[in-house]
């Protein structure tokens, strides 16, 4: 499963961050977890012992990681773990969470190119692999980064994530990776015009 999969997900007015990763074939076992600003809302755990010896062991481990994820958040959206969340206090936070459940284009957009281009991108070029706690921290900020446009968010953005990793790599390196990103942002074929910058 590499990486795992990790998504924010909006939900009563609050943002909620569901991660599912496998374990190894030692433990085989897939976990799925369901996170409110760091907190463990529920956890599910799925065995694949009796796949550790196929052929397609990778291909079948993935599918099962998908599967298990979205069920996950079909769950929270069906209410399953509505009696966790209503229980949950109501911080200063919160009333800016509900206010940015109007979530604009731009701010899916932002987030869709952070998860799918540029922590790869810096995974692979920079071999740098944030943290998950630091990934749904940067994803919470989305909706409040700075900027007038959008080239000035995806900047504040940029600014963001260097925050983060400036004592994990070179500053040179990472400049001229921010140069790459924006270059490629606007020939990436997953991300179009309309959608980011």
């Amino acid at each position: 499963m590499g990486q795992g999969i990790n998504e924010n997900i909006r939900y009563k007015g609050r943002v909620f961050h569901v991660q599912t990763e496998e374990r190894g074939k030692e433990i085989a076992v897939l976990v799925c977890t369901l996170f409110y600003r760091g907190m463990i809302l529920c956890e599910e755990r799925l065995e694949y012992q009796d796949i550790i010896n196929s052929d397609r062991f990778h291909e079948q481990v993935n599918q099962l990681g998908k599967n298990i994820h979205k069920q996950m958040i079909e769950n929270l959206g069906r209410g399953l773990y509505d009696e966790k969340i209503d229980a949950l206090p109501m911080s200063e936070g919160a009333s800016e969470e509900a206010t940015s459940l109007t979530v604009t284009a731009d701010e899916d957009a932002l987030e869709y190119l952070f998860r799918s281009y540029l922590l790869p991108s810096l995974s692979m070029d920079l071999k740098v692999d944030l943290p998950e706690h630091e990934v749904l921290a940067i994803s919470e900020k989305i909706p409040f980064l700075k900027g007038s446009s959008k080239k000035e968010r995806y900047l504040s953005l940029c600014a963001e994530i260097y925050s983060r990793v400036r004592d994990r790599c070179d500053k040179e390196a990472f400049k001229s990776l921010v140069k790459k990103w924006s270059t490629g942002i606007r020939f990436h074929a997953d991300v179009s015009r309309d959608r980011f910058p």
